[in-house]
């Protein structure tokens, strides 16, 4: 009996061993390059701590896996694409944005660069970038410039495969590389422009034409290095070895953005080398780090709220920091600020994650998407 049971396990091994072999690359679950996400929106939670400001790199750590996911997902089926992503993002950015609208109403004194104006919020609101104050370029929802970033990205993606959809990737890159490259050398005569037109487009051009919306190609050749390296994979696994140093490198790559942060220049096209390509690395040691290992259930939890964290943990942050802590500096108080501001912050993003991004968009999904 016990030859026979073990038999029927050796058999069950090789079946699930065989399946596994046998899934499409479209088929996959990518858990640790949701974990990946969780750990950028951290990052940029402690980008908001003024006596800590090292984050800032988890934007492009979210372009480069937005290029990469919006690939993948898209292999399978691009049916309802603008549909799809116009409800995973608007509900929350749009009651953040009227939320903002009705504080810089209500409590203007919270804010030291935003105040209200009707025509901020129908810009905000239409994607339209605009210049806020003192040559800032933002929406009303200051971090939400990313939003305005991904957006566009969006919409030249969707154009592209509606030209071709085998080569949606390259056709896409090409629309965001014109974009930059023309913003960029034209940048002088753009932003002396004086005529009503003039003004309206200046600053929706020099947003726009930032060279990080390069980072988006970052995700589309991940998508490319990565389905390959998976065809790779079934023919030789990678040994254990493989996902185990590339589970260690992530942190390592995290300490070392963290360290220099502070410390470099990124304007400009320095982002990319500094902030992008470690960006890209991240993400496809996240990849091979997932081949073998299982993650803690909390960082995938963070990937999945990982959108609601972004947008919505800057006003708690910003309100410890002004009526409760002073994060200017470190201190004992200081730490213990930032503790309750990132466990605050998780537990709203937690709340919005599950009222609006599953209940309220689900809903928006069953009603649009058939």
């Amino acid at each position: 009996m016990r030859i026979c049971v073990g038999n029927k396990q050796e058999k069950g091994m090789i079946f699930m061993e065989t399946i596994a072999r046998n899934k499409r690359f479209q088929d996959l679950h990518f858990d640790s390059i949701q974990a990946l996400r969780g750990l950028a929106a951290l990052f940029v939670v402690f980008q908001h701590v003024r006596f800590l400001n090292f984050g800032a790199f988890g934007v492009d750590i979210f372009f480069c896996i937005s290029g990469f996911m919006i690939m993948f997902t898209t292999e399978k089926s691009t049916k309802y694409f603008f549909r799809k992503r116009l409800i995973r993002i608007l509900p929350l950015y749009y009651l953040m944005t009227f939320g903002t609208y009705a504080m810089l109403l209500f409590f203007p004194s919270m804010f030291q660069q935003t105040r209200h104006n009707l025509s901020y919020l129908v810009k905000s609101l239409l994607f339209i970038p605009f210049e806020i104050s003192g040559g800032i370029i933002q929406p009303l929802v200051r971090i939400g410039w990313t939003i305005n970033c991904e957006m566009l990205f969006y919409l030249l993606f969707f154009i592209a495969f509606h030209i071709s959809m085998k080569y949606r990737g390259l056709i896409c890159s090409a629309f965001l590389a014109v974009l930059v490259g023309a913003v960029q050398i034209c940048a002088p005569l753009i932003s002396s422009w004086q005529s009503p037109i003039g003004r309206l487009l200046s600053p929706v051009l020099i947003f726009y034409g930032d060279p990080v919306m390069l980072e988006f190609i970052f995700g589309i050749l991940a998508y490319y290095l990565l389905r390959f390296l998976y065809h790779r994979h079934l023919e030789h696994p990678f040994p254990m070895a493989v996902s185990v140093l590339s589970a260690v490198g992530i942190p390592v790559i995290f300490c070392l953005l963290a360290f220099f942060t502070p410390r470099i220049n990124v304007i400009g096209f320095r982002r990319l080398p500094l902030w992008g390509l470690p960006a890209f690395v991240l993400l496809v040691l996240a990849f091979l780090a997932g081949r073998k290992l299982s993650l803690p259930r909390f960082f995938i939890l963070m990937g999945n709220i990982s959108y609601s964290l972004y947008l919505v943990h800057y006003y708690p942050v910003m309100f410890l920091d002004r009526a409760v802590f002073d994060f200017s500096t470190l201190s004992v108080m200081s730490v213990i600020g930032v503790i309750l501001s990132v466990a605050l912050s998780i537990g709203l993003a937690y709340l919005s994650w599950i009222v609006v991004e599953q209940k309220f968009s689900g809903w928006l999904r069953k009603k649009l998407l058939h």
